[in-house]
């Protein structure tokens, strides 16, 4: 072997020893020869394949084709998520815990920075260490077979449904603001709750690293609006009206509207009415003889 095969050999194995040593500890493993997916659809594209009951709520087994071949993952396997299973009727040790797996920590063997980072935040810690499945994990906010692209316009409209199922309070007030008045008229690129809370590692607002805490709201703010300080990213946001325990100024401020408004019909109302009153003793409105 020559000096230039020598280390051009020599190199080829250096690279694949930094690749190896850089592959993620949780690296995909299939438990089916790539590409076929077919075999899994052949059962599960069936239509009248049946529902399962999971935490509750009732799941449909039929997997829509045409929704999977859309999807972002529609070139995965589908044995990267659903790990160990084998295209015939599943046993009861690959169904155990399949849906943990599926939606949250089978995430991780390709998406390993957006898993640590939501590790790190308030969903995470109440999934991961509080074991409180109420709290969204992956699954719950990309969707499963259907998953689109997070910078398309189909994902950035459905975010406010998406945080909307837990937080319904918090979608309302949103929709009072400029932004949410605007999202309503199908503006997708203004502002909408990832935008301004982040999306994997989303903290509590009294946490300092949060991005809508104290310290850092005004630069979150800056992301659209350049020049924007401290004093204008003060603005109220979720603030509900009607209810005095949010905010006593702004529900000061709602009740006088109201109150002035009402009084302006009823004082006006009553003009009109005492007018057309005088009219008639007067008999303004009756016809005289010519």
């Amino acid at each position: 072997m020559n000096q230039r095969a020598f280390l051009g050999t020599s190199l080829g194995i250096a690279l694949l020893t930094v690749v190896v040593l850089a592959a993620p500890a949780g690296a995909v493993q299939f438990s089916l020869a790539q590409g076929a997916n077919g075999r899994c659809l052949d059962c599960h594209s069936k239509p009248d394949l049946g529902t399962i009951i999971v935490n509750g709520v009732r799941k449909s087994l039929t997997v829509a084709e045409d929704v999977w071949h859309a999807s972002v993952h529609s070139r995965q396997d589908c044995t990267a998520c659903h790990v160990g299973f084998q295209p015939r009727e599943h046993t009861a040790e690959e169904k155990g815990g399949w849906y943990e797996e599926a939606k949250l920590t089978a995430c991780s063997d390709c998406h390993a920075g957006q898993f640590t980072m939501y590790r790190a935040s308030f969903h995470g810690n109440v999934v991961m260490r509080e074991h409180d499945k109420r709290a969204p994990s992956c699954g719950d906010c990309h969707g499963s077979h259907g998953i689109i692209g997070t910078k398309s316009p189909g994902f950035r409209a459905s975010v406010l449904h998406m945080c909307g199922r837990c937080h319904e309070e918090k979608a309302g007030t949103y929709l009072d603001t400029y932004h949410g008045k605007a999202f309503r008229m199908g503006d997708t690129a203004t502002a909408v709750c990832t935008d301004c809370h982040g999306s994997h590692r989303i903290l509590p607002q009294s946490n300092p690293d949060s991005t809508v805490s104290k310290q850092n709201v005004a630069s979150t703010c800056g992301k659209c609006h350049e020049q924007a300080s401290a004093k204008f990213a003060s603005f109220l946001v979720h603030v509900d009206r009607s209810s005095p325990k949010s905010n006593i100024w702004v529900w000061l401020m709602e009740m006088s509207h109201g109150l002035l408004i009402a009084g302006l019909f009823f004082f006006g109302g009553l003009h009109c009415f005492m007018y057309f009153y005088r009219g008639l003793r007067e008999g303004l409105y009756s016809r005289g003889e010519h």
